[in-house]
């Protein structure tokens, strides 16, 4: 049996880790690449799953990457061959926010997008509720960009310069997570041998949630995303989603609860 390859960023720690958990358990064909900022909690991380997990040693690896840094995302890409899938996982809750949350998976997408396996190599951008929260109360041309991507002309470089326009003036967790969004729309419509999707995990108690009172386990985010990384369902349907909690498409300027009607608006127009 072929072995695939997936990267986790920020796996060492919350939900990156649970999604790791989630991989190495329900799979025997999957190799989980787990990406750290510091190579010693990276080791923790990987200590602690190989002692719930029996027999993962072979299929955990540990790899030093900061995503809010260039050289350490090339140095970490240098070292990878061929991956059947990306989490991007990594991100903080304080501003600074736009730099790790929206650059972040530029960076390692950016790095690693040559080796992903093609066609059906997997992209899931790990979004949240915050996003179209924050795009709900917009006005203007920017809700307009942020709501509906086509309508950014000069697609990924032009969303780029308004992010970092937007670190002088709006750099906070809402706005980081409504340009993973925009960038998942776009990207997946410049790769469209790639299935690329985001998604919120839901309102869980990582060390992040827990500051905002989240009480759900950080089992129960690791689900989602390892469902769009892994289902075959989403290898034939339009990428490019958000998606909520539930795994069901939801809008991007609005907030669609878990259980609500499912989104059908315009991929693109």
């Amino acid at each position: 049996m072929a072995m695939k390859t997936v990267l986790v960023t920020g796996g060492n720690r919350g939900i990156g880790l649970a999604i790791c958990q989630r991989i190495l358990e329900e799979t025997t064909d999957v190799k989980v690449l787990l990406g750290s900022r510091d190579l010693g909690r990276g080791q923790q991380a990987a200590d602690f799953l190989s002692k719930q997990i029996s027999n993962c040693q072979e299929r955990l690896e540990v790899i030093e990457m900061d995503t809010s840094s260039d050289e350490s995302v090339k140095k970490a890409a240098s070292q990878i061959d061929s991956l059947f899938g990306i989490i991007n996982n990594a991100g903080v809750i304080n501003t600074p926010c736009i730099n790790t949350n929206y650059f972040g998976p530029r960076r390692v997408n950016d790095a690693l997008v040559g080796v992903l396996q093609r066609p059906g190599g997997r992209i899931v951008n790990i979004a949240s509720a915050s996003g179209p929260n924050h795009v709900s109360g917009l006005r203007g041309e920017l809700k307009e960009k942020l709501a509906k991507p086509w309508t950014i002309k000069g697609g990924i470089s032009e969303l780029d310069e308004l992010a970092h326009t937007l670190t002088k003036t709006s750099d906070n967790y809402g706005t980081s997570k409504a340009l993973v969004n925009a960038y998942t729309r776009l990207h997946a419509k410049s790769e469209p041998d790639l299935i690329i999707n985001s998604v919120t995990p839901g309102f869980i108690a990582s060390d992040m949630g827990k500051m905002l009172g989240a009480t759900k386990p950080t089992a129960d985010g690791a689900i989602p995303p390892v469902n769009l990384l892994l289902n075959e369902e989403f290898a034939s349907i339009p990428t490019g989603r958000y998606y909520g909690s539930d795994t069901k498409r939801s809008p991007l300027d609005v907030y669609r609860g878990p259980g609500d009607p499912v989104y059908e608006g315009p991929d693109w127009e």
